[in-house]
């Protein structure tokens, strides 16, 4: 009896101790810097330049991380940029974007479309934001419309305001009739 109760204690104490021993080789845990160090909902950034507003970005969702000097926007991205008079120019939506703190450059990315005041679009999946330049870069296929004009092209380079662009590889089609007599 004696000989089965010493076996009894060294059963249970090697049960208890592989199972805590399991049961912490088992605990996992998820790295910190995997969560966001703010999040806010619904919420504005604004960029400026020398005192004078550049754009104003909206999102569903923001995230910032402070180590990894981004910011993340997702559930629909809204920014609308403006001219040095102070005008609205042009209106970008996307899915989700990025925003680089130090920068304040931004990627936009998903269904990407940049609506100007003057009736240009640009339609694209990924679209740049420099911010030291003012300008709107994309080095995927774009597809630009005015009224009338189709145009594509594999990368495309801008003012926020598509008046004065550059686009690689251009092709499309026009209603407008032109002149080979000049």
């Amino acid at each position: 009896m004696r000989r089965i109760r010493v076996y009894l204690i060294i059963f249970i104490f090697l049960f208890l101790n592989l199972n805590c021993t399991e049961f912490e080789t088992e605990k996992s845990v998820t790295p910190t810097e995997d969560y966001p160090d703010q999040e806010s909902w619904d919420n504005n950034i604004y960029f400026q330049r020398d005192g004078k507003r550049l754009a104003v970005l909206t999102a569903g969702y923001i995230a910032k991380y402070f180590k990894k000097k981004h910011t993340l926007l997702q559930e629909g991205v809204k920014v609308d940029f403006y001219g040095e008079d102070g005008e609205l120019k042009s209106v970008l939506t996307s899915s989700e974007g990025k925003v680089f703190d130090e920068r304040s450059d931004m990627v936009a990315t998903g269904n990407v479309i940049v609506k100007s005041t003057n009736g240009t679009t640009l339609y694209t999946e990924e679209l740049h934001w420099v911010n030291k330049e003012g300008k709107i870069s994309s080095n995927v296929p774009v597809k630009i419309t005015t009224e009338g004009d189709t145009l594509y092209g594999d990368t495309f380079k801008s003012d926020p305001d598509l008046i004065n662009y550059e686009i690689t590889n251009a092709r499309g089609t026009s209603d407008k009739t032109i002149s080979i007599d000049d």
